[in-house]
C-alpha cells in the first residue's frame, strides 16, 4: 500500500513517533514535554515552538534530511483567510490562534482588562475551570495586537506545571 508523505507537522512528528516504536507517553518522556502537547501537536490543534521541535528531534534521534524536514513543517502555517500582522520590518506580530467561535457579551470584561492593562505589565485572571479566562485574555491579546511594537504574545504555561507537578509526585 502506497501512502502519502506527512504534509503537516502532527502528521510528520506522528509518522517519526511510530517509526521510532514509541508511544506518545514515551515521546513525552524524553522530550521533557507533556503528553497533552504531544497530542495536541499530532492533532495540529498546536502549532511547536523552535524549541519544541528540537527537543523533539533530539528525542526522536533524527537524521540530518529528516531534522530538515521537521524544521521546515515547523514554519507557522496559514489558515484560509487568515492574516498575520507585520510590524513595520516585516516580522510577525503575535503567535495568537485564530479564534473558532465569536466572543459575545463580554465588552465589559474587554474593556476593564484593556484599562487594566493600561496601569500593570502584568495582569492575572481568575475564575473556575472552563468560565472562559483564557478566551477572553485571547481575545483582549488580540485587540492589543497594534498597540504594541514588539506585539503580543501567547506563552503556554500549563504543560511547565504538569512536567513541574509529575516531577514533584515522584519519589
Amino acid at each position: 500500500m502506497l501512502t502519502s508523505p506527512p504534509t503537516t507537522f502532527g502528521d510528520l512528528l506522528r509518522h517519526h513517533r511510530q517509526a521510532a516504536g514509541l508511544t506518545q507517553q514515551e515521546l513525552a518522556e524524553r522530550a521533557g514535554l507533556s503528553v497533552h502537547g504531544i497530542q495536541k501537536l499530532e492533532r495540529g490543534a498546536t502549532r511547536p515552538y523552535r524549541d519544541t521541535a528540537q527537543r523533539l528531534i533530539v528525542a526522536l534521534q533524527l537524521e540530518a534530511n529528516d531534522r530538515s524536514r521537521f524544521h521546515a513543517a515547523v514554519a507557522p502555517m496559514r489558515r484560509h483567510g487568515a492574516t498575520t500582522p507585520l510590524n513595520t520590518s516585516g516580522e510577525i506580530r503575535h503567535n495568537l490562534p485564530s479564534p473558532t467561535t465569536s466572543l459575545v457579551g463580554r465588552e465589559g470584561a474587554i474593556h476593564e482588562i484593556t484599562r487594566r492593562l493600561g496601569e500593570t505589565r502584568l495582569l492575572t485572571l481568575t475564575g473556575v475551570g472552563g468560565c472562559g479566562k483564557t478566551r477572553l485574555a485571547l481575545e483582549v491579546a488580540r485587540t492589543l495586537v497594534e498597540r504594541y511594537s514588539n506585539g503580543v504574545w501567547l506563552v503556554e504555561l500549563g504543560p511547565l506545571w504538569i512536567r513541574r507537578s509529575s516531577r514533584s509526585a515522584s519519589p
